[in-house]
């Protein structure tokens, strides 16, 4: 059971963060590798991409109104299946993206911030704060999101107003040198990260209330985090180039470096760093929230937040273990596009038709 309810407000906060997490700082370097100089193209494609999958989820939810991702799927399916669904959904998919995101916090700040300090001891002090967050539960979360917000976005816009003067728009030149094909190749993985992953908010939306103000704030946060993941990818490149952004895994964090406003403000990487780290605190948090209260669900628990240490102590070794070294991002990005469609679009499209088929029957049934 889940007594905790969110506002619109609140909903919106956590999808923008949500889907900034760890991608404004990956996938700019990803998506530049893949487009060159179209790759602040496929960004902003990427994001009307991202929006057509929020209108897919939120009408999931308009047909279902107050039942989460399992509910739904048990009245799609059946109970038992429905259950099955969920479960290989949860394990398959939504707990990949807890995993992927520690590990891209760990390889920050190894990389970057911190190279002396094991990975393994970064992975379990911030999983102690994570566990802590989430045992209070969704309210709490919320509001330190709305807090945090604040922050993160004030970070954000003194990056990019100090940043224009070292921008060279020559290196977004020439568009559509190689025809349509690296745009779409760069912008693939841009909708796999991260816009697969708010298929994760088909549980959360029915914990918003009031019901009717839902879909806008979700919408609306998806479309901010995408445009600041996009905007940082059109930064990257017209600042850092195609050459030296694709050299960098951590390009927007370079972007720091590259900051000097009047030989006194210069060198302010961690102000990105902060951006970055506020929103993965908060999608991590949120996605072992989530994965709770859905396994609560599935397995009819009294307390979802029972699961949510064993959830945590179960990512420290699956983080090191499934993603031994960084090299494995070159294959995650190859192959999670394709395998996160399944559950991001392919689930998702079949849940609808399914219901819709079986409202009309409900329908032709009264009208009879």
């Amino acid at each position: 059971m889940v007594p905790e309810r969110i506002s619109g407000k609140q909903l919106f906060v956590c999808s923008c963060l949500y889907t900034v997490g760890s991608a404004i700082i990956y996938i700019p370097h990803t998506v530049i590798v893949m487009a060159k100089h179209d790759a602040w193209i496929s960004s902003f494609l990427a994001v009307a991409a991202g929006l057509l999958l929020s209108f897919l989820y939120i009408s999931i939810h308009r047909l279902y109104p107050g039942l989460t991702l399992i509910q739904i799927l048990e009245s799609t399916f059946g109970t038992w299946a429905g259950k099955i669904v969920g479960l290989f959904t949860i394990v398959g998919f939504f707990y990949l993206i807890a995993i992927m995101a520690l590990r891209d916090l760990g390889d920050l700040m190894v990389i970057e911030v911190m190279p002396e300090t094991p990975q393994l001891i970064i992975h379990f002090v911030f999983l102690i704060v994570i566990a802590y967050s989430v045992k209070h539960g969704l309210e709490v979360i919320a509001r330190t999101a709305e807090i945090l917000f604040p922050f993160s976005i004030g970070l954000y816009l003194i990056t990019i107003i100090l940043l224009p003067t070292k921008m060279d728009f020559a290196h977004l030149l020439p568009i559509g040198e190689n025809g349509w094909k690296p745009i779409v190749g760069g912008m693939v993985p841009n909708v796999g990260f991260p816009f697969f992953e708010v298929f994760i908010f088909t549980i959360l939306l029915a914990l918003v209330y009031p019901q009717q103000k839902s879909a806008k704030p979700f919408v609306g946060g998806v479309f901010l985090g995408g445009m600041m993941v996009a905007v940082a990818t059109l930064y990257s490149l017209a600042v850092l180039g195609v050459e030296y952004s694709s050299s960098k895994l951590y390009a927007p964090y370079i972007l720091g470096t590259e900051i000097n406003f009047g030989d006194v403000i210069q060198r302010i990487e961690v102000v990105i760093g902060g951006i970055w780290f506020i929103s993965i605190y908060i999608k991590i948090c949120l996605v072992i929230l989530l994965i709770a209260i859905g396994l609560g669900e599935i397995f009819n628990l009294k307390d979802y937040r029972l699961l949510t240490l064993p959830l945590c102590l179960l990512l420290l070794p699956l983080s090191i273990t499934i993603m031994p070294n960084i090299g494995y991002w070159n294959v995650i990005f190859d192959v999670w596009p394709f395998y996160g469609s399944i559950f991001a679009i392919l689930l998702p499209v079949t849940t609808l038709l399914i219901g819709l088929i079986k409202g009309r029957n409900k329908t032709a049934q009264k009208g009879v």
